[in-house]
């Protein structure tokens, strides 16, 4: 990868060669002749592109395409074993590691625990730990390892490589990036918020890779929104955009940690399920449910918890008026719900979808697409490692124009 970001004399055909490779990467397989009609390229040219991705190891041909007559045409696909990432989930109490190909498919993963509040300098070596073991387990040479991919709650600043402020490690201006890049010099890093990485994985292998302007909703431990705008993330000034679980839904209402009171995140997560616990111990001490993580409530309201069912009912509810505001403000053409709390959708969906859909829109018959995810959990490491990937794969201009800003 290095050879083929630094070896180009001229920004020109750097920016051709990373064209033809990032149309052969998202429409493989593909003929030659179909990548010079989209390039608007010259044979010569398309060639000499061709040989030195080739050389590269980075494409190779496979079959033929099918012909009504005359010579079949070679197709063209990318080689996703030409290195290797990683992607990382920083998540409150532990560290979800895996190694995938250059397309994000997952060959390792693994979990290691930590305790709560710990400090960024301990995860930094407990990261740098797991990324050498993996290479060693799996016997694979770290001098190959092309990029890291970071998720991380709370807001994050992708330009810096900072975590600004996550509530949820008791983080504040965290420089990841370059304390990540002190134990691997040569590999580079990038980090970005846990569901924008999501939404990466939406784009290119889920619910959004036929939409232009989507939402992604997620709902789990907290609740958090990624925002799509002609196929590309909208960050806002600093890469806060999307803090739709700290908008207010109840004035004067639970107490959250980001400061305010009332906030989303605190009704349309598992911090509606804490509270409302709380309070049920406090009313009845012999209250036996006391876990309020979604897999524990939802599995009582299985068993014909009453108590179990109410709190997933409300908390679509809540979820479904949230959604309801973001439908009226962004007029998205889906919106897509992503999560833990999506395997437990059964218990919460007819008040999500009733509130939701009563929408302003919906009153002129214009209607918002809203499903749950397909994809699997192991999405998260797949969005960490698409968002290193497609980093390294930016056509170079785009570096240019963000520099000069």
């Amino acid at each position: 990868m290095k050879a083929l970001r630094t070896g180009s004399k001229e920004l020109i055909k750097e920016i051709n060669r990373f064209k033809v490779l990032n149309i052969i990467r998202h429409q493989q397989p593909i003929s030659r002749a179909e990548i010079s009609r989209q390039c608007e390229l010259g044979v010569s040219t398309l060639s000499y592109i061709m040989d030195e991705l080739k050389a590269q190891n980075l494409i190779y041909e496979v079959g033929e395409a099918s012909s009504t007559g005359g010579r079949k045409a070679k197709l063209l696909k990318f080689n996703e074993n030409h290195g290797y990432v990683v992607s990382i989930k920083i998540e409150e109490e532990q560290i979800l590691t895996a190694l995938t190909d250059m397309e994000g498919g997952i060959l390792l993963k693994t979990y290691v625990a930590f305790e709560k509040k710990e400090s960024a300098e301990r995860i930094v070596s407990l990261i740098e730990k797991e990324v050498k073991m993996i290479f060693s387990e799996q016997d694979k040479d770290i001098s190959h390892l092309l990029g890291i991919g970071v998720l991380s709650s709370g807001l994050v600043n992708r330009h810096e490589g900072e975590i600004i402020r996550s509530s949820m490690l008791e983080w504040e201006n965290v420089p990841v990036t370059s304390m990540i890049k002190e134990k691997f010099p040569r590999v580079p890093v990038f980090v970005d918020n846990n569901i924008n990485g999501y939404t990466l994985a939406e784009l290119e292998k889920g619910e959004g890779q036929k939409d232009n302007n989507f939402l992604v909703v997620s709902i789990g431990a907290g609740l958090g929104l990624s925002v799509v705008i002609d196929r590309k993330i909208y960050y806002g000034a600093v890469g806060g955009a999307g803090e739709f679980g700290h908008t207010n839904l109840v004035m004067g209402g639970y107490p959250c940690h980001c400061g305010q009171e009332g906030c989303l995140e605190m009704y349309a997560s598992e911090f509606y399920f804490e509270n409302k616990i709380k309070e049920r111990l406090k009313e009845d001490p012999t209250y036996e449910g006391e876990d309020h993580h979604f897999s524990a409530v939802a599995k009582a309201a299985e068993a014909d918890d009453m108590f179990a069912q109410s709190l997933m009912k409300e908390m679509g509810t809540h979820l479904g008026y949230g959604l309801r505001n973001l439908i009226n403000t962004l007029n998205p053409e889906k919106i897509i719900i992503v999560g833990e709390g999506v395997k437990y959708k059964h218990l919460f969906e007819r008040e999500v979808l009733a509130i939701a859909n009563d929408n302003f829109f919906e009153k002129v018959s214009i209607d918002t697409d809203i499903v749950f995810s397909h994809l699997k959990d192991d999405s998260w490491f797949t969005g960490g490692a698409l968002l290193a990937i497609s980093q390294l794969f930016q056509e170079p201009i785009y570096e240019q124009m963000k520099q000069s800003i």
